[in-house]
């Protein structure tokens, strides 16, 4: 612990918040009333019912049994019970570098040996480097990879099988796919856990299903990994307005790929934007973009109320807002580079 460092975020409440990849959109009314109509058994615990309700929807949304579900607060809530419930101090644990800033917190704070595999730049987009990926992956009891990739918004496996099944087979042990943004990708191993066993899927509803705030995520995992999840955990994980919303959001799920194909729209427009203003700009099948800037824009952007995040020297990930949001962030943008390029 005393060499770990805490997850890199500043929030900025009264700024325009383009800097941690959340939904633009807002929660439709009927999860909302859902929420709503549960509020009043606050002092209750959440019954096992209800979970085992939003395990059979989560199942049913993607192709698998219940019995492969389990229920997370958050997408990091699943990423924390593997770590801490099948890893230990001294552990090997391999990410691709760069990658979700949480594999590496908990790492740290677990006392893991961490190793990492560095993504190749090509062009407008970051790939994965098999050979390092797969040799790093024979000694490691964990290979997390989140795919779409976090920050670059590049595929990295794309659930092609014959990849999944040659990670699968050389990985000593757990082999994590992170799919935060499987609504935007299109992409998912969800039914292949069921032919590889040490392959797990990760799943948040804090990303298209616009409800970050609610704390809702699910593994999709072989029933023995499930099951032994389920012994640590109680039926109360989840808290009850997450549990709620997240089965409302289930039985109705059109809704999120609604949102992600509408953030994906203002996602290209807003790349072929930014390219006119003379930055790189990386593909992306996310809900951001990755751009190379050699002036820095975090600051000034920060100056006029717009929050975006910045990593290493040069590159700078920003949220695809509203269609209105993503303008004021070019016209902000824009300014701030002419006048850089006028000094």
């Amino acid at each position: 612990m005393r060499g770990a460092k805490p997850y890199n975020f500043t929030d900025f409440k009264d700024a325009l918040r383009l800097h941690l990849n959340e939904s633009p959109y807002p929660p439709p009314k009927f999860v909302l009333d859902a929420v709503s109509s549960w509020l009043d058994r606050g002092n209750r615990y959440p019954t096992p019912d209800l979970t085992e309700r939003f395990r059979r929807l989560a199942a049913e949304y993607n192709g698998v049994e219940p019995s492969n579900i389990y229920p997370s607060p958050g997408g990091d809530g699943g990423i924390r019970q593997l770590f801490y419930n099948f890893l230990a101090a001294g552990s090997t644990v391999t990410i691709n570098s760069p990658s979700y800033s949480m594999y590496e917190v908990y790492s740290a704070a677990t006392g893991m040996r961490l190793l990492k595999v560095n993504l190749r730049e090509e062009g407008d987009s970051w790939k994965e480097d098999l050979p390092s990926l797969y040799t790093l992956a024979a000694q490691s009891d964990l290979v997390a990879i989140d795919d779409p990739n976090n920050p670059t918004g590049s595929p990295m496996l794309e659930a092609k099988r014959e990849l999944i099944e040659e990670l699968s087979s050389r990985a000593k042990g757990l082999v994590l796919i992170d799919e935060a943004y499987y609504e935007f990708s299109k992409y998912t191993v969800a039914k292949m856990v069921q032919d590889f066993p040490n392959v797990i899927a990760l799943r948040t509803m804090s990303k298209a299903f616009s409800m970050a705030a609610f704390r809702v995520g699910y593994l999709i995992a072989d029933r023995e990994i499930v099951d032994a999840l389920m012994k640590v955990s109680t039926p109360f994980d989840v808290a009850l307005p997450g549990l709620v919303a997240g089965i409302a959001a289930l039985e109705s799920p059109s809704y999120a790929l609604r949102v992600a194909d509408e953030v994906s729209r203002n996602r290209e427009r807003l790349r072929r934007e930014l390219l006119s203003l003379g930055l790189k700009v990386y593909q992306s099948v996310t809900n951001f973009l990755l751009v190379r800037s050699e002036t820095d824009i975090l600051t000034p952007l920060l100056s006029k109320g717009i929050a975006i995040r910045k990593y290493g020297k040069d590159l700078y990930r920003i949220t695809v807002g509203t269609e209105a949001e993503n303008r004021i962030l070019v016209t902000s943008l824009g300014g701030i580079l002419e006048d850089s390029r006028s000094k």
